[in-house]
């Protein structure tokens, strides 16, 4: 008997020190309204990321400091660089209406033009503000670069909460792509 509630003591105690759940996060393309009504064909690879940010775990940083914080307990809902060619996907989608826009992994294959997007950093300062820098690049079938541009875009995170940040990283991506999406209406 006293195996018995010693070993019941030790389950007790042993649930009462579970870690916390893990929230997921998704980015959105919701609520975008079209650019152009042109009809193009364009893919969109695989987006490049640094190894700070090629990870399950969201990125905060302290404010007024490059001090990093991994937050163990807020996650991406799919790997980051996926959900990033995701969102520009959609994002292309919905500035493109007329266009087929696809994700693709390893070549353009016969589409019109291709999409390549590296991002150098996304600094989230929670409460505060969101900077994206990247680099991206429109080439055509046969892989020759017809736009390149540098870009960075600062959003100010509306609230304190995680998907507060989440919101304005949506925002800054949104911004990129509509400025891709300008881009190609112009080729």
């Amino acid at each position: 008997m006293k195996k018995f509630i010693y070993g019941l003591f030790f389950v007790l105690c042993a649930c009462s020190f579970r870690s916390p759940s893990s929230s997921f996060y998704m980015m959105s393309s919701n609520g975008l309204s079209a650019v152009s009504e042109r009809k193009m064909n364009v893919a969109v690879a695989r987006v490049k990321v640094s190894d700070l940010l090629d990870r399950a775990q969201m990125i905060a940083y302290e404010k007024n400091s490059d001090q990093v914080q991994i937050l163990e307990f807020n996650r991406w809902g799919e790997s980051f660089p996926e959900m990033l060619q995701a969102t520009i996907t959609n994002d292309l989608i919905a500035y493109l209406p007329n266009s087929f826009i696809k994700r693709t992994y390893f070549d353009n294959g016969h589409m019109l033009y291709g999409v390549n997007v590296e991002i150098n950093s996304m600094k989230a300062y929670p409460g505060d503000k969101v900077i994206l820098s990247a680099w991206w690049n429109i080439a055509n079938s046969g892989g020759i670069v017809l736009k390149r541009q540098q870009v960075s875009y600062e959003v100010s995170v509306k609230g304190n909460s995680i998907q507060d940040m989440v919101d304005a990283q949506s925002e800054a991506v949104h911004k990129m792509s509509r400025d891709i999406a300008e881009a190609l209406v112009k080729l």
